[in-house]
Formats: C-alpha cells, sequence, structure tokens
C-alpha cells in the first residue's frame, strides 16, 4: 500500500515538473486617439482567448495576456519575443516578465506594428512555452497596386524597386 501511495506521489511531482502552459487573450485599443493621462490609467480587463485567425491592424494597439493554467512560480523569468516574417521569423523585440502573483498570468502591449506576419513567443530558460502567430493587415486590405507599393518600398536594389 505505501509503495503505491510513493508511485501515486512521483508520478504526480513527474507531471506538475516544469513550466505550465496556458492561453492567450487578446485586446485592442486606438491609443493615438487617448490623451496621456487615459493611456496611464487604461486598464484592460476584457481578453478575447484565442490562437487561430488572429488579425490586427497598422493602427491598433495590441494588448494581450497569457494566463497559465497553473502557477510557474513567482521568481520564474520568461522572455517574451516578437518575431515578423522576412525570408524566415527575425526578432524585432524582446521582453523579460514575470507571471503576475495575483492572476497568473504575463500582460503587455505591441503598437505601430507594421504590416505582415508576426510569431509571439513565450520562451523560459531557452526553451520555447508556447506561441502563436498573427498578421497585421492594412485597414482597406491588400490591393494590388498596395502589395506593389509595398513591396518595392521594401527592396534597397533600385533596378528591383522599380521593375515591379
Amino acid at each position: 500500500m505505501m509503495a503505491r501511495w510513493f508511485l501515486f506521489f512521483l508520478t504526480c511531482l513527474f507531471f506538475q515538473c516544469g513550466v505550465p502552459k496556458g492561453e492567450f487573450g487578446w485586446a485592442t485599443t486606438k491609443m493615438e486617439n487617448m490623451d496621456e493621462l487615459e493611456k496611464h490609467i487604461q486598464t484592460i480587463t476584457d481578453y478575447k482567448m484565442m490562437r487561430e485567425g488572429l488579425i490586427f491592424s497598422p493602427t491598433d494597439t495590441i494588448h494581450y495576456v497569457y494566463q497559465f493554467s497553473r502557477n510557474p512560480g513567482a521568481e520564474t523569468d520568461f522572455h517574451i519575443s516578437l518575431n515578423k516574417y522576412e525570408l524566415d521569423f527575425v526578432e524585432i523585440d524582446i521582453k523579460k516578465k514575470r507571471a503576475e502573483v495575483d492572476s497568473l498570468a504575463i500582460r503587455d502591449e505591441f503598437s505601430l506594428l507594421q504590416t505582415g506576419e508576426y510569431l509571439l513567443k513565450i520562451v523560459n530558460e531557452g526553451d520555447t512555452v508556447d506561441e502563436v502567430h498573427f498578421q497585421v493587415l492594412p485597414d482597406e486590405g491588400y490591393t494590388q497596386e498596395n502589395l506593389e507599393q509595398e513591396l518595392a518600398g521594401d527592396q534597397t536594389d533600385e533596378i528591383i524597386k522599380y521593375s515591379r
């Protein structure tokens, strides 16, 4: 009987090891329409929990929350990596954060993102805990004309730039 309890304890301990996974939540605001006081005191509390079909506007301030399924530990450091697709994903921003003690969540925001495909990663000690893809698309959508302008604007070689 004692051996069963010991085995049960070890099994529970084994499955509780490591950093827990969680869920992503999203909200958007138009921060350019707010004055400094409003920006400072604004608290986002209503997030839509999802990870598929995420599309935002370049004018959006994108607020995210990563809600852990269980306590990851008060002293556990996470690196939040924002990557943009440019032939492959290139890291454009990284922040060091800890989960909030009262909510077991990590919260932050991004603003003024250019159009493109992005990858947001939650990393702990070099291991990816979770990641999510999202897109930033122009408000008017993509037309052949603005797509060509965007592609031409990214080129530094003038022959390629003007040959499109």
